[in-house]
């Protein structure tokens, strides 16, 4: 059953299973549902879940909701074939047939068919290296019309700048604070905030 507004959409999205063993230098966390459900809705009322594209998936958050909401192809990428698993069962669990897996490092993606939209989270390029969050918007933007992605809020000038090098314009959705639960043995806080931008990138 495909959610019918905004809200079910990110209840669905809360519900989905997310990493059972996270992986620090991949900077693994549970994308935010409500700024899944921002994005997916968004892309939705705009006619763009065609084929979609979910860079450095994880859990398939972004994925699975894209293909709730009546994507007719959704490919999930990620080099953590362990994060893989967990999204394709949860995938099968929903019945969500239009979800294929593909375990890839995304800046080397190895596919040349070019997607509607793409959504991605990228690693912020503090444990995964400097630089990992632009080379993740290269990829996407190389094999998507138009691009969803997620950036810690100081960075919005130099994403904005690499968009515009890429030949793209960037508009900004939403600005939020992600309250990351305590995931890694450095977390000593008992929530992390972080500020974040939600990008459209076209």
């Amino acid at each position: 059953m495909i959610p019918g507004d905004k809200k079910e959409l990110e209840i669905f999205v809360e519900s989905l299973p997310t990493f059972e063993k996270p992986k620090l230098k991949l900077e693994q966390y549970p994308t935010d549902a409500a700024i899944v459900a921002t994005a997916v809705w968004d892309a939705y009322m705009r006619g763009l879940l065609v084929d979609v594209l979910d860079l450095g998936c994880g859990t398939g958050r972004f994925a699975l909701a894209a293909a709730a909401m009546g994507a007719r192809r959704v490919l999930c990428v990620d080099v953590d074939v362990e994060a893989l698993a967990v999204a394709k069962r949860a995938a099968e669990a929903h019945g969500l047939d239009a979800v294929d897996f593909l375990a890839a490092a995304v800046p080397s993606l190895p596919i040349v068919k070019k997607f509607r939209v793409a959504f991605q989270n990228p690693p912020f390029g503090i444990w995964s290296g400097r630089g990992t969050d632009i080379a993740f918007l290269h990829a996407a933007v190389e094999h998507a019309e138009v691009v969803y992605t997620i950036h810690k809020l100081p960075t919005l000038a130099y994403v904005r700048e690499a968009a515009a090098r890429l030949g793209r314009r960037l508009e900004v959705l939403e600005r939020a604070v992600l309250n990351i639960k305590p995931t890694y043995r450095h977390h000593r806080k008992r929530i992390h905030k972080v500020e974040v931008f939600l990008a459209l990138v076209y």
